[in-house]
């Protein structure tokens, strides 16, 4: 396909090919792209109209751990500022050149119509900045620390106490009696690849737990904290996640032993 493509196109084969994400990232596993369709940086495509050439999306938008734009350090834009969908971009010719609008409301996406940022958003989006960074590194560093980083962000996104339930463990990080699950966080939850299906806030608001749960490391070590611990504890029994072992029991032995053995990899 890839090839008829280039034909059909009139470009070099191996150029197509070297925009692959799956090229271009060979150390990174494919469950850390973005399943759906990648958030954007409005800003980056003001720079692109500045430039005066064709708008285009970046590659490490569909990084998943990517909620935080690296050139403009303002958070990524996975909502249509004006009809507040979930964004889809369709690309369209404007003065010959190309030009992002919202699929469904055809709001043009450049030219200042992103959202303004709060101060809420700029502190967010400077917190979370080197944390994303630091996983970046995790992913396509050490096999040990990524088995671990897997292993806490499944923790927190399994049903809480039993495998139906719509409620993911990082349900009891929050101290709000009766906090029940957004609706469009609920689709992540008992996933074995969680950070695919979930949305730019909800992404960068599980970095912020894996910070504060397991420190500067953002992975969990042999030595949890309590409140690590409770959490860990109280997730659903899935195989995938405990291995056969029923951590809402566990003194807290089982969770060590398990990550220790991943820590012998690194």
């Amino acid at each position: 396909m890839l090839r008829l493509w280039a034909k059909a196109c009139r470009i070099d084969p191996e150029r197509l090919r070297g925009r692959a994400l799956a090229i271009r990232y060979l150390d990174r596993p494919r469950d850390w792209f973005l399943a759906e369709t990648a958030p954007v940086c409005p800003l980056c495509f003001d720079a692109d109209v500045v430039a005066g050439r064709d708008t285009y999306l970046r590659g490490h938008w569909r990084l998943a751990e990517q909620v935080v734009c690296l050139e403009h350090r303002t958070m990524l834009l996975d909502r249509c500022p004006a009809c507040r969908d979930r964004l889809q971009i369709s690309f369209r010719i404007l003065n010959d050149l190309v030009r992002p609008f919202c699929r469904k409301c055809d709001t043009i996406l450049t030219g200042g119509t992103g959202e303004t940022e709060g101060a809420v958003k700029v502190d967010l989006a400077a917190g979370v900045l080197p944390l994303q960074r630091q996983i970046s590194r995790i992913v396509s560093g050490s096999p040990g620390r990524f088995v671990r980083l897997n292993h806490g962000i499944r923790i927190l996104w399994a049903p809480l106490d039993h495998d139906g339930a719509a409620q993911p463990v990082l349900a009891l990080w929050y101290d709000e009696p009766g906090w029940n699950c957004p609706y469009e966080a609920r689709a992540a939850v008992s996933r074995s690849t969680p950070l695919q299906h979930l949305s730019v806030r909800w992404r960068a608001l599980t970095l912020v737990i894996l910070r504060d749960l397991f420190g500067a490391d953002l992975v969990p070590g042999s030595v949890l904290s309590e409140a690590a611990l409770t959490l860990f504890r109280r997730a659903a029994p899935l195989p995938w996640l405990t291995d056969g072992r029923d951590l809402r029991t566990s003194s807290g032995e089982s969770v060590r032993l398990m990550l220790e053995s991943h820590e012998s990899t690194d």
